[in-house]
């Protein structure tokens, strides 16, 4: 809710104390990165979103949100392999198709 609200920094913290309860909890890592990306924070991000794919490697979203950093930073064929490993592991996800189309 913080992340729509666009209250980055209070997201962010809000994961990390997810993260303190359960260091193993994937898609707080995950929600971390997103919050991240938009605190403008992309090494961050970046980092957040490879250790929610670590924890979690059938995590689409986290494939999304680490091609979005990855795009951010200028880093566009790594972006668009992220977009694509999203879309093999959920066909459906119309909103990385997006993503891949725009990288």
């Amino acid at each position: 809710m913080l992340n729509e609200l666009k209250r980055f920094e209070e997201a962010v913290a809000s994961c990390e104390r997810a993260i303190a309860l359960n260091p193993e909890y994937g898609e707080a890592f995950n929600n971390r990165a997103l919050a991240l990306l938009g605190a403008k924070r992309l090494a961050e991000a970046l980092a957040s979103c490879d250790r929610a794919i670590a924890l979690r490697p059938d995590l689409a979203e986290a494939f999304n949100n680490r091609g979005n950093a990855l795009r951010e930073l200028k880093r566009f064929a790594d972006a668009l392999a992220s977009y694509e490993r999203a879309i093999a592991l959920k066909p459906s996800y119309a909103e990385a198709f997006n993503n891949c189309a725009n990288a």
